[in-house]
């Protein structure tokens, strides 16, 4: 009798599992590594808790684990994102590489949207895929230059989305959100200013964020509008409402330890560091470098899109006579390792979490990536950043600012420079300054990759997020008080011309009796 109950109570529970069970959809159109790096945790552990995802990608895998599908997007697209050498870096002023990074962004953006949307509608493996006629309970979506992807949720799934970032907020997303941007103190996405920057990049940011909301905006969904009325026969109305009405809420890869503290409403949920996982013992080869380094290690990687070994000469030399200069080893992640040095260990690869974590590891140099910028704080390791495009730019402002690490432009590397932003790093007060960044970074109310699968589940329940700000709704002329100027302007305009009417009567009527008075002396 008591097997019987176990086995009916097994079955209920295991049908209340199933009942629970989510159909995700993820889309992540980018095809860059890093920034599916940013996410690939969070969906692993929503099919690891018996939910079903599907992702479409640009990163298609064989064997993909139990409950998730890849759906590839790849297809050789993009071959303008392949990254130059780093030796075309060279040369360049750091403040034009800025400048022309934020170019490329806004060219990116509104040169390739069209061809990222057709592809996205057009390909065998999306028609494919359409053609299932799924049906799912939350759909994710990457927030970045283009919205093809949020289109594509938005127009043909009667599903609650979420966006997901890799960065910070961007600049278009603050209005989706109905949050105001404080050009006096936000850090702005594309800008080296940081928090209360000066009025020069105040300028720089209002005049950019005017180009990207008011210019190429209407530019961007005017075109995805046009290809999904050719390509979608079912499609009607307009895509950036569909999205504006189904987009329930925003995860985004910050936290305010580091990237600053902004005015966030209910529906955006900082995650900065979901990606990390738990600490791994590192290979028998590194521990056994590192363990022969009495003062220390520095770690050296600059990301999955920039190689190393394309370094100049000259700034290769640079880097390797800074190394000869301190009495740290070195760990350099370089893709074709051809470097003979005692106190240098190369690989194509680290584990990097575990190596940053490592006791002996006492500074990281990196190009100042999201995800290279949330391990350093994850394990309190000072960060010198060497910026070169994306928002590695205003990513070092932040690290600068917060007191995590130093800024060296990558014009201003030479043997000298880098000798003493290593000894900065090393220095007591940073390594002091990194291990509070630390505390704070990791001290959390709610683990961050459960506070993501919670909303994720909230929003798939209840088909909506908490209550939006009324802002949301609201236009740019509401949202800016102009209608309340207008009337108060209305009302000093009718008050003033009452009193200059009033006076005018009083004028003429002084003047009348007056001139009566006069004529009756004179009479």
């Amino acid at each position: 009798m008591n097997s019987i109950k176990l086995f009916v109570f097994i079955i209920v529970i295991q049908w209340f599992n199933h009942a629970a069970a989510l159909n995700v959809l993820a889309i992540v159109t980018l095809p860059l590594k890093s920034h599916y790096m940013a996410f690939d945790r969070f969906f692993r552990e929503l099919a690891r808790r018996g939910h079903s995802v599907t992702v479409m990608n640009n990163y298609l895998e064989k064997n993909p684990p139990p409950n998730m599908t890849f759906i590839d997007l790849s297809r050789d697209r993009y071959p303008h994102i392949r990254m130059p050498p780093m030796s075309a870096y060279e040369g360049s002023n750091s403040h034009y590489m800025r400048l022309i990074n934020i170019y490329y962004h806004f060219l990116a953006r509104s040169q390739h949207v069209g061809q990222d949307c057709e592809h996205l509608v057009t390909s065998k493996e999306v028609v494919d895929f359409l053609a299932k006629k799924q049906k799912f309970d939350v759909i994710i979506v990457e927030q970045f230059m283009s919205d093809c992807g949020a289109a594509f949720a938005a127009t043909l799934y009667d599903a609650p989305i979420i966006g997901i970032t890799s960065h910070t907020l961007l600049p278009w997303s603050y209005s989706r959100l109905g949050i105001p941007f404080d050009f006096s103190s936000d850090a702005f996405y594309f800008s080296t200013g940081g928090q209360n920057p000066s009025l020069y990049h105040k300028i720089e940011a209002y005049l950019t964020n005017i180009w990207a909301q008011h210019v190429l905006q209407p530019q961007i969904f005017k075109t995805i509008n046009s290809i999904f009325k050719r390509h979608i026969p079912t499609f009607g109305g307009d895509v950036e409402e569909a999205i504006m009405e189904k987009m329930m809420m925003m995860f985004v890869y910050q936290h305010f330890s580091v990237t600053g503290a902004r005015l966030l409403p209910p529906q955006a949920v900082e995650i900065g560091g979901i990606h990390i996982n738990k600490a791994k013992e590192i290979p028998k080869d590194i521990d056994t470098f590192l363990s022969s380094a009495p003062h220390g290690a520095i770690y050296v990687s600059f990301g999955s899109n920039l190689n190393a070994s394309t370094l100049s000469t000259k700034k290769m030399k640079a880097f390797l006579d800074a190394f000869k200069k301190i009495p740290q080893k070195v760990l350099w992640k370089i893709e074709s390792p051809n470097i003979t040095s005692e106190n240098v260990y190369t690989r194509p690869w680290f584990p990097q979490r575990d190596v940053l974590c490592h006791e002996k590891v006492l500074a990281f140099i990196s190009h100042g990536g999201m995800l290279s910028l949330s391990e350093a704080a994850h394990c309190g390791k000072p960060l010198l950043t060497i910026p070169f495009f994306g928002d590695q730019f205003s990513n070092s402002a932040t690290i600068e600012q917060s007191g995590l690490g130093k800024i060296l432009y990558f014009d201003e590397v030479n043997a000298d420079s880098l000798t003493n932003a290593i000894q900065y790093l090393t220095s007591k007060k940073m390594q002091d300054n990194a291990r509070n960044i630390q505390s704070l970074w990791n001290d959390r109310p709610v683990d961050v990759l459960n506070s993501a699968i919670y909303w994720t589940e909230y929003v798939a329940r209840h088909r909506f997020a908490p209550p939006s700000l009324p802002s949301k709704q609201s236009t740019w002329f509401e949202k800016s008080l102009l209608d309340v100027y207008s009337v108060l302007i209305s009302i000093i305009i009718v008050v003033i011309l009452m009193v200059l009417g009033l006076l005018s009567i009083l004028k003429v009527l002084i003047k009348s009796g007056f001139n009566r008075y006069v004529k009756n002396k004179i009479d």
